[in-house]
């Protein structure tokens, strides 16, 4: 009779794939000696790993945009899983602006994204390290003159295509709802496969990343922070640039491969409630009505409540009537709205907004749909009548909006008309005409102007508003008058003085009958130069 050995079945390697993306101007060749040195670990060298390397080729110049990277990236990763047939463990790995890509990829691989159908290869995601990912975008105040001056220019020059590095600044429309949309995923119950550990690395001499502008990664247990000694932006990862390759490997290795307990989660936090107070033109946050709505609405609600009234500047009407200008501050309150929601993840949030305050507001929630407010209250506002039909899912963003009008409002009534009256279809008459399609509590006519309905005898209307009370018009309400006919008549008049200045610069510059070019420079030049100085001041 002879021994039998049992045959024990050699278990299969592990089947791995990672993700790696650069960031602009970036190579993945560049990546070669952390590869090399990855791959002698263990649990790289005794599992079967496949390198997925997304060189996008992006530059500075490039057009486009990045939102797009993320769409390529989550078809890229899918069509591997089907080729291959599945991994049991994907690691993404993302540098810089290539962060922001494999964010964008994952929300959109796991349902994190709306209107957009999960991938199966998400519950297979342990880890994403981003390698000082651009979480909040480049604040302009410390970047590059060139990168500056493409901000300005894709704001201020029409039909300008657009720049894919315009979505990695402060409060872009991308960034925004990327921010948002990872929020409200991560606060949501992880699934059965549990969340992906979350690692940001920063160098300690990132000049355009700091700690502070990852709150949206760090606010979850499963968001974890780790520095790199002397590393700066764009050569964190680079082993072959230090002094010291074994310490900086020391902390790469451990956010590629170390452990990261889940941390205990945070306490509840009291805040049930965030109330934006936003000023328009001709006004700032120290105004009397500001401070009144805001000492009304802590009264009431307590420690529950944050209000926040952060400002842009005193804001003349000269400078509201340039579409740029009164562009420049949406990514302002967009990035204010994600900070907020990063520390107050579980809050309603409420608005009340002025003049321009309004334009921020409404432009911005049309630009980022993941934004949401629950009570929306305008004064003196200056979007188009028909703004609220232009949205595809309001009743997702706003709970209930109040609108609340004067009979001698001139910036709304006069200017806006104007404006619209000569092509500029971002601005208009509801806060003096009233929105269309009866999606508003309209409070009409206050006899008086602009600022009306921000006087101190209304403000507990408005702060009950905000705080959920139903809506209260008060009493004395009259009609428009005289300057319902007076508004009618500003679009023609606004057309007729733009012609006279046409033909009477056409006159300045063909005197004669031949082209001066002296008198056209001139004429040129003052323009350019006033508005440049409306929109630098």
């Amino acid at each position: 009779m002879t021994d039998e050995i049992a045959q024990v079945p050699e278990t299969p390697p592990r089947k791995r794939l990672v993700v790696l993306v650069p960031g602009i101007g970036g190579d993945t060749r560049l990546w070669k000696p952390l590869i090399d040195r990855i791959e002698k670990e263990p649990s790289f060298s005794q599992a079967q790993v496949t390198w997925l390397r997304f060189d996008h080729k992006t530059q500075w110049f490039s057009m486009g945009r990045l939102d797009s990277l993320g769409k390529r990236l989550n078809a890229l990763v899918a069509a591997e899983w089907l080729r291959s047939g599945g991994y049991d463990d994907i690691l993404l790995i993302g540098h810089s602006m290539g962060g922001l890509v494999v964010r964008q990829a994952y929300l959109l691989a796991a349902g994190g994204v709306a209107d957009v159908s999960p991938s199966a290869w998400s519950a297979r995601v342990s880890r994403i390290v981003l390698m000082a990912s651009l979480n909040r975008g480049i604040d302009l105040r410390s970047a590059s003159w060139s990168e500056r001056l493409m901000a300005y220019l894709a704001r201020v020059v029409p039909f300008v295509p657009h720049f894919t590095a315009i979505d990695i600044l402060r409060g872009s429309d991308f960034l925004t709802n990327l921010r948002i949309d990872w929020i409200r995923h991560f606060r949501a119950p992880a699934p059965a496969s549990g969340a992906p550990s979350v690692i940001q690395v920063l160098g300690t001499s990132d000049g355009l990343v700091n700690a502070d502008d990852s709150r949206d990664i760090l606010a979850f247990p499963d968001g974890h922070y780790l520095e790199v000694p002397e590393a700066n932006h764009r050569g964190i990862y680079r082993l072959d640039l230090t002094d010291d390759p074994e310490l900086r490997y020391s902390v790469l290795r451990q956010a590629l491969l170390g452990d990261f307990p889940s941390k205990a989660a945070a306490p509840d936090d009291p805040v049930r409630r965030v109330v934006f107070l936003l000023h328009g033109i001709r006004a700032s946050n120290v105004d009397g009505w500001v401070e009144g709505l805001e000492a009304r609405i802590k009264a009431r609600e307590g420690a529950r409540v944050v209000v926040r009234n952060p400002t842009y500047g005193y804001f003349t009407a000269a400078q509201f009537a340039l579409p740029s200008v009164r562009r420049r501050n949406i990514r302002v309150f967009q990035d204010w709205y994600t900070e907020e929601l990063a520390k107050h993840p579980a809050a309603e949030f409420d608005i009340i907004a002025h003049s321009n305050g309004t334009y921020l507001l409404g432009h911005s929630l049309l630009r980022t749909p993941g934004m949401r407010f629950t009570n929306v209250a305008l004064a003196g506002s200056v979007l188009p009548q028909d703004f609220l039909q232009r949205f595809r899912n309001l009743e997702r963003q706003v709970g209930r909006i109040r609108n609340d009008r004067a009979n001698r409002d001139w910036p709304v009534a006069l200017l806006c008309n104007a404006l619209s009256g000569i092509r500029m279809k971002d601005v208009g008459t509801a806060g003096f005409s009233g929105f269309l399609g009866g999606m508003t509590d309209e409070v009409a006519y206050y006899a008086g102007g602009h600022g009306e309905a921000l006087k101190e005898e209304r403000l507990d209307m408005l702060a009950g508003f905000a705080l959920g009370d139903t809506t209260i018009a008060p009493t004395g309400l009259t009609t428009p008058g005289y300057y319902r006919q007076l508004s009618n008549s500003m679009p023609y008049l606004a057309k007729v003085v733009v012609l006279g200045l046409v033909i009477g610069a056409g006159f300045l510059v063909f005197w004669g009958g031949k082209f001066n070019i002296v008198p056209a420079a001139w004429a040129l030049g003052i323009f350019a130069s006033v508005y440049a100085v409306l929109d630098i001041i």
